[in-house]
């Protein structure tokens, strides 16, 4: 054997060794420390660079499912404040219903529950002006879309839920081409009137329903409007009358839509008069431009004429919306609103008619501002990610019916004005039946219980909406993005994660090594003390 002081062979060697199994060692005192198999790029650098893009997409995913929550949780914060409303719309139509029967209570008891109607519409407002949601105001119609611009006035009750904004942008035009405008029922009797003897009985059924009217002889345009206008709210059915012409009466359905109807029949006696309807087979009739046919010269026992609205059409880019009697409910992937459109507002051209032959404005628009509702729901920036929503004013000032006028233009029954029976007048909103207002429980409560349940139907439509918002777009999507977040985790578990078991079984391998190196490091390092025993001997 080689004995030489200058370079020990043995001994390099070891303490390279020695070295190696400390690095181990360290690397897994690391490992085991931190939990984590990657501490740096040179422990896995391709396994690095996946890992990272997991833990991105991670952080990003619980934040989308935090998003989710945060609008579960404002949702439900409007639906409990509508709940409310509900419930004090509910005590208000009990109020009413007691005010109907005046037979069987007092003007002191009819007062008191108006006083209760004052107070539960006070508290609607209250509730509608201060429900918050991190300061945000939900209720107030501050959480809604807004029209800006000139809204044209044939549109009311515009209710817009969603509308997607490129880009960034805070205001987007909405263009509706209206293709048929939505149309009554109409029934024109041109020379209306009775025998000055025997007079007429006949039978008007509308909407509503079917009453008998008696009209005495010698009635004329006026009498018979007014003894249609006297069973109107049973009926549906409203009449105007003009004395120009040799007097015409023009009875319509209360509103728009094919399922709009009257139906004139005789009983007994004549009622003398030429009867006409409106065509059906023009399209988009309006107030003046409409076309009568003659169904009928006089009307005896047992003859009977009918006469049906017709519901409207749009076009809203390329796709086309019928009409649920003058209301339009639009739902594309990029928007989502619902307007009224009333024909009687609409101002045909000088010809009668558009371009396309449809009376009315053919393409309007409405500019929306962008003040709705919008949360991101995932991790990704594009607009499938998100979700915008809408919550209109609660206040009484918007709940209720739109107000329903039967207006009746000079051209479409002769030269001379409506007589005073075509003025009529139904709806309202709710803070109309607050005392004075017109509706209250002394002056009508039979339109004051319509706009009652007009309010509950709309309330409960609004938290329908916010209920299908929560359960079909918020849970799924928690649940979905939860699935992914475990999927995700488990791959980055894999990828980063130390196995506990064989980082220490590999710990006390290297920690055993590095012990044993010790001594043999030690040993080696006596090696040269040999020589002495040479130069001794």
């Amino acid at each position: 054997m080689g004995l030489r002081i200058n370079t020990n062979i043995s001994s390099i060697t070891a303490l390279r060794v020695l070295k190696q199994n400390q690095t181990k060692q360290a690397s897994s005192l690391e490992r085991l420390s931190t939990g984590l198999r990657i501490n740096r790029g040179s422990d896995d650098p391709s396994g690095l660079v996946i890992s990272e893009q997991l833990r991105s997409q991670l952080k990003a995913l619980d934040q989308s499912i935090s998003n989710s929550q945060n609008a579960t949780n404002l949702l439900n914060v409007a639906d409990a404040a509508l709940q409310e409303v509900s419930n004090l719309l509910v005590e208000i139509q009990t109020s009413i219903t007691f005010a109907q029967n005046t037979g069987g209570s007092t003007p002191e008891q009819i007062a008191a529950e108006q006083d209760a109607v004052d107070q539960a519409i006070s508290a609607i407002d209250r509730i509608a002006t201060t429900t918050r949601y991190a300061d945000r105001p939900l209720l107030n119609g501050q959480a809604a879309y807004q029209t800006s611009g000139n809204v044209p006035d044939f549109f009311d009750d515009v209710n817009i839920k969603s509308v997607s904004f490129a880009n960034n942008t805070f205001e987007r035009t909405l263009d509706v081409n209206a293709q048929v405008n939505p149309q009554r029922a109409e029934i024109r009797i041109a020379g209306a009137s009775t025998s000055a003897t025997g007079g007429a009985t006949i039978r008007i059924s509308g909407a509503r329903g079917t009453e008998t009217i008696v009209l005495n002889g010698g009635s004329d345009q006026n009498n018979i409007a007014a003894a249609i206008n006297s069973v109107a709210g049973h009926t549906g059915v409203f009449a105007s009358a003009s004395t120009g012409g040799g007097g015409t009466v023009l009875l319509r359905s209360e509103e728009f839509g094919k399922d709009q109807n009257i139906k004139i029949e005789g009983v007994s006696g004549t009622l003398t008069g030429t009867i006409q309807t409106l065509d059906d087979g023009v399209a988009g009739v309006s107030a003046g431009a409409g076309t009568y046919t003659t169904d009928q010269t006089d009307l005896t026992a047992g003859d009977a004429v009918l006469d049906r609205g017709a519901n409207g059409s749009v076009t809203f880019e390329g796709q086309v919306f019928e009409s649920i009697g003058r209301r339009f409910n639009i739902l594309t992937k990029t928007a989502e609103f619902s307007f009224n459109m009333d024909p009687d507002l609409i101002t045909s051209t000088a010809s009668g008619t558009t371009s396309a032959g449809i009376p009315g404005p053919g393409v309007f628009s409405l500019q929306i501002a962008n003040t709705g509702l919008s949360f991101q729901l995932n991790s990704q920036p594009i607009q499938t990610d998100k979700l915008a929503l809408s919550i209109n004013a609660m206040t009484s000032s918007n709940l209720g019916m739109s107000e329903i006028r039967d207006r009746i233009a000079e051209a479409e029954i002769g030269s001379a004005a409506p007589g005073s029976t075509g003025t009529m007048t139904m709806g309202g909103t709710l803070n109309s039946i607050i005392t004075g207002n017109g509706n209250d429980l002394f002056e009508d409560p039979t339109n004051a219980a319509r706009i009652v349940s007009s309010s509950v139907l709309q309330v409960a439509k609004v938290r329908g909406y916010l209920g299908a918002v929560t359960a079909d777009a918020l849970t799924p999507n928690i649940n979905a993005l939860s699935v992914a977040v475990e999927s995700l985790s488990a791959s980055l578990s894999n990828i980063r994660d130390v196995d506990f078991a064989e980082e220490t079984s590999s710990f006390t391998r290297s920690q055993i090594l590095f012990q044993s190196g010790i001594g043999v490091l030690a040993s080696a390092n006596t090696l040269p003390q040999s020589v002495l025993q040479l130069l001794g001997g």
